[in-house]
């Protein structure tokens, strides 16, 4: 298929996951579903909701990067989920949501995929998905939202002009992608995985997490804006902070970005 049914992935929602997600928008074309997710709550719109788009105009990632997001190349979405949670738990959902992102791809036996702190998903070193968590309100009227956005069949001229590795799903499926059950598989496991870390905390995906990084045991910089620490990750903890095993011993980050060292990302043992 040369380009994706958005509405035909919507219209085949099991009723029983489209009860879950609340109440379902869908555009043709947007700024960000993620700034639509947060003008709705600013409004005072709240509860549960979907906003997914065919196309965005200025896709958002971390840290003001743009997500390049063309027409039915990609899947861009927003979920919107009630999480009356402190905001200093609220910073390891990232790393949840991009595990539940690997879990539904898995599902539809899309194999091989791992995870980078805080909330990437590749496959090799190329990166196949990104999130963007933003949240709303104070801690008992607390809303997050969940930005997903999965590369599913880029154009090349696309590809091209994005300025760090990436691949689409197309690419690395040898047998062309389940689209009908794509968007369902990532939904629900988004669903569970949310619902376990607001009974459970982190702590339930530590282990998972630290089996599915990409760089678990490898040599890093993390860089906090101009501040760079250089080590080894040691996995997360119970918190999700990443923990960079160095001369000076473990340091604890809460923010900032992986980047490989100079002698690259090997084999995980």
């Amino acid at each position: 298929m040369s380009e994706i049914d958005l509405h035909s992935l919507l219209k085949d929602l099991p009723h029983g996951l489209r009860q879950g997600l609340g109440e379902i928008y869908e555009f043709d074309r947007i700024d960000s579903t993620n700034d639509e997710a947060l003008r709705r709550l600013r409004d005072g719109k709240l509860g549960h909701c979907l906003i997914v788009a065919r196309e965005q105009s200025a896709g958002r990632g971390r840290r003001g990067h743009q997500w390049q997001s063309p027409g039915g190349a990609g899947l861009y979405f927003s979920l919107v989920r009630e999480l009356p949670l402190p905001l200093d738990r609220i910073l390891a959902l990232g790393p949840v949501v991009a595990l539940a992102f690997r879990a539904g791809l898995s599902d539809l036996e899309v194999f091989g995929l791992s995870v980078k702190w805080p909330n990437d998903l590749l496959s090799g070193n190329r990166k196949l998905g990104g999130i963007l968590v933003e949240t709303h309100g104070a801690d008992e009227q607390r809303h997050v939202v969940v930005g997903v956005g999965l590369n599913l069949r880029f154009p090349p001229e696309v590809m091209k002009h994005i300025d760090k590795p990436a691949v689409d799903l197309a690419t690395i499926c040898e047998d062309d992608p389940d689209w009908p059950h794509l968007l369902p598989a990532i939904l629900n496991r988004l669903l569970e995985y949310i619902g376990i870390f607001r009974d459970e905390g982190f702590a339930f995906f530590q282990d998972e997490w630290n089996k599915f990084d990409r760089y678990f045991q490898q040599d890093v910089v993390v860089q906090v804006g101009d501040e760079k620490t250089i080590g080894r990750v040691s996995g997360v903890d119970e918190t999700g902070a990443l923990l960079v095993r160095n001369a000076t011993g473990i340091q604890r980050m809460v923010s900032g970005t992986i980047f490989p060292s100079r002698h690259g990302a090997g084999p995980k043992p």
